[in-house]
């Protein structure tokens, strides 16, 4: 059923955005389905770009710093044009790059987030059409134009990469530039019916939803990332011995979090104790932490505790273990190696279900659960 709604909301947008062409005076709200790819994991947008909208699909990555795709497949469109390195636009997308190249033409290094590739591509402009929170419109956005090359270990039929981070060149930063109104993002991930968009929770799903988050402070040394600091960890009530603050960052292109080596030794060893309904059993690559039981036990929940004890992101049930059959489940959490960019990666996983609000001008995450209860009232209003 969510599956068939998702299709039917891609082709509603469609065919409005393409009869709505004309230029908006303001973006109110920009708002994008996202669905997950069976086969990799990733979480997919489509954006609809050109004189005549040409539908691009795009891997979300939530630290990316700009949008890019592979401007040599599909339609030419009239309205794209390069963007010289003299420009506004060239010398934002130079913040924190220092290769960025101006010359003529505004040529940067593009990366591929999800396989850690770069490649050097071209910054441009067109126009983005878009559904939003009361009605399509338009808006011209700068991307990079990448070659193939970098769309190794995207999903099929993926044409680039969505970056929805902090930079000043990201699409949710170019969209709220337009508007002159506070920066956030509202992000939802799920198999089939997930969603993007520059506008609060409480527009996107309604007062209930927003009101149902909690915040914590993001973190400001960060930079294109979304950073914020976990206090300390606990298995099934029980706190670790692990030194905190440790800095947690939220990724969209990593499907399973991801502990610095020596965390993730303390967690397996108190969720194998405290794991006593369920028998360890051989692990299952990219799992370190195997069990099998019958399908009632109820494995030990996980809490990050935040800027405070009071304040904990729980992650339980199909946000923690992972069915790789026959009977085993695993824990979807994996050791990360002994550097790793944060002690803590957050991944795909355990996002799924929570109704996330980056709220950038207050430097705020908000962040809730779908309940069953809820699951209706979760989609988005304006679809």
């Amino acid at each position: 059923m969510a599956s068939c709604l998702n299709l039917l909301v891609f082709s509603f947008l469609s065919i409005l955005l393409i009869s709505n062409s004309q230029i908006s005076d303001s973006v109110n709200g920009v708002v994008f389905p996202v669905t997950r790819d069976v086969h990799t994991g990733q979480y997919i947008a489509q954006i609809l770009i050109g004189d005549s909208p040409e539908p691009v699909q795009l891997v979300v990555d939530l630290s990316g710093s700009l949008l890019w795709f592979d401007c040599s497949s599909g339609h030419v469109s009239s309205s794209r044009s390069l963007v010289s390195g003299s420009s506004s636009g060239c010398l934002k997308a130079k913040v924190g790059d220092e290769r960025v190249s101006r010359n003529a033409e505004c040529d940067l290094l593009v990366r591929n987030g999800d396989v850690g590739i770069a490649a050097r591509g071209e910054l441009a402009r067109d126009v983005l059409s878009f559904g939003s929170v009361s009605s399509p419109g338009t808006a011209d956005i700068l991307f990079a134009c990448a070659p193939p090359s970098l769309l190794r270990g995207l999903s099929s039929g993926a044409q680039g990469l969505m970056g929805l981070g902090k930079a000043q060149i990201s699409l949710p930063s170019q969209l709220a530039a337009q508007t002159n109104e506070r920066r956030r993002l509202t992000l939802y991930l799920s198999p089939s019916n997930g969603v993007v968009s520059t506008s609060s929770v409480e527009d996107v799903f309604g007062v209930a939803a927003s009101k149902s988050l909690v915040y914590t402070p993001l973190s400001s040394g960060s930079s294109g990332s979304y950073v914020i600091n976990v206090k300390s960890i606990r298995v099934y009530g029980k706190r670790l011995t692990v030194d905190g603050p440790l800095s947690v960052e939220l990724s969209t292109v990593v499907p399973y979090t991801m502990l610095e080596s020596s965390v993730y030794t303390v967690l397996a060893e108190a969720y194998t104790k405290a794991a006593t309904n369920a028998k360890s059993v051989s692990p299952v690559a990219p799992f370190s932490l195997c069990f099998t039981s019958s399908s009632e036990v109820d494995f030990p929940a996980v809490d990050l505790s935040l800027q405070s004890e009071m304040v904990r992101w729980r992650i339980q049930g199909r946000n923690l273990m992972v069915d790789v059959g026959g009977g085993v489940r695993c824990l979807g959490i994996v050791d990360g190696g002994s550097n790793p960019v944060s002690p803590i990666i957050m991944g795909g996983l355990q996002l799924e279900g929570f109704v996330l609000d980056f709220d950038l001008g207050n430097s705020m995450l908000g962040f809730g659960q779908r309940t069953r209860s809820t699951s209706e009232s979760l989609q988005p209003e304006s679809l």
